[in-house]
């Protein structure tokens, strides 16, 4: 269960009355909102990481005691959720796609005879990738192995930690490393 405590920075005094009414829509509407991401994914664990970070989206940015309806802004939550998750999965899906027919000799015949593909821009994604693949493999080995299962191969952090052998939490912070390290492609 998530510690939903709030407490005020300064003088460290927990708001117990926040942390009840959390509490409480999470103990009411987690099942049934389970149930629709479910539905929506049709991934159980997926649909669970979906639900708790809604949940930690919902405390983090709303009061609980204030919303008319939490339920249905959680439904909003999760929905808004889902539609990134699936977008994330169709760009990832196209860019793979694309970086196989790059380097794949025939594999995409139907481009002969369509527009022919912009060298400059072949030479900048090919360049792309080779930077990635440098920054990766200066990652440690656990690093490295974590962010390519969950994000070439798409597992969850959940199918990530199973496969693995590690902790959720662990997988978590070695992907925050792989993506920091990423992140300094951005900068040069």
């Amino acid at each position: 269960m998530f510690d939903w405590k709030k407490s005020d920075r300064k003088t460290g005094k927990v708001d117990a009355s926040s942390d009840a009414s959390i509490d409480a829509l999470f103990r009411t509407h987690r099942a049934s909102l389970l149930r629709f991401a479910i539905s929506k994914l049709k991934d159980t664990d997926e649909a669970d990481e979906v639900v708790q970070e809604a949940f930690i989206r919902f405390e983090k940015n709303y009061d609980a005691d204030a919303i008319a309806s939490p339920q249905a802004l959680l439904a909003r939550i999760i929905s808004n959720l889902v539609i990134d998750r699936v977008r994330g999965k169709n760009a990832r899906a196209a860019r793979e796609d694309a970086w196989g027919k790059l380097h794949t000799a025939g594999a995409d015949d139907s481009l002969s005879h369509k527009q022919s593909v912009d060298p400059a821009r072949a030479l900048d994604a090919k360049q792309q990738v080779e930077a990635v693949l440098r920054v990766l493999n200066t990652l440690p080995e656990k690093t490295r192995k974590i962010f390519l299962l969950h994000r070439l191969e798409g597992l969850s952090h959940a199918e990530v930690s199973e496969r693995t052998g590690i902790p959720r939490s662990t997988v978590e912070k070695h992907m925050i490393r792989g993506i920091k390290a990423i992140a300094t492609l951005k900068d040069e």
